[in-house]
């Protein structure tokens, strides 16, 4: 739904609407006025707590600075722990920063790359700093460092993608139950 709805701002921004502001959770408020600054080849460090969370560069970002509002096309985001190693890598098409609150969401050929080569694919996800959690509802396909595949519509992860739980309709294919077996012990 937020996806469709990020989907949305973004054409009305290219369309040039002179419809009337809309809003909705997790979204961004677009007036017909245009972004205050549309910058290429941009980049943009978030922070939490005072330590750098996020380096997001990304080849076009159009700001809204009065509704804390951030549009950018094709992304790459680093994320850091707290003492500022890198953690994950994230690549995504559009995202949707507000950056008072550390929140950013992502759609469109999202991958994310943990530092344990761990890969989660889907489309739309969400990542909130405070929280330090990457959501999402949409059809999920991680592939882990052994090789494990496991899908499901849903997960709740850490930006390292170690801490994972999945929402539902779960599959997958584990190729070392010894090991898992092992581990369990």
């Amino acid at each position: 739904m937020l996806a469709a709805a990020m989907a949305a701002a973004i054409m009305m921004i290219g369309c040039g609407s002179d419809n009337k502001p809309q809003s909705a959770h997790g979204t961004a408020v677009i007036d017909s006025a245009g972004p205050d600054q549309v910058t290429s080849n941009a980049r943009i460090f978030l922070y939490a707590k005072g330590r750098k969370t996020t380096d997001l560069r990304a080849d076009l970002i159009m700001q809204y600075t009065a509704k804390d509002s951030t549009i950018a096309q094709q992304l790459d985001v680093d994320f850091f722990d707290s003492a500022g190693v890198k953690i994950s890598n994230l690549v995504a098409e559009r995202g949707y920063i507000r950056e008072k609150d550390n929140f950013l969401a992502v759609t469109g050929s999202v991958k994310v790359l943990g530092e344990d080569s761990t890969r989660l694919f889907t489309e739309y996800l969400e990542w909130d700093a405070g929280k330090d959690r990457v959501v999402t509802d949409s059809f999920v396909t991680i592939i882990t460092q052994n090789q494990d595949t496991i899908r499901s519509y849903g997960v709740v992860t850490d930006p390292r993608l170690r801490d994972i739980t999945f929402k539902r309709k779960v599959s997958g294919r584990l190729t070392n139950m010894e090991k898992i077996r092992d581990d369990q012990k």
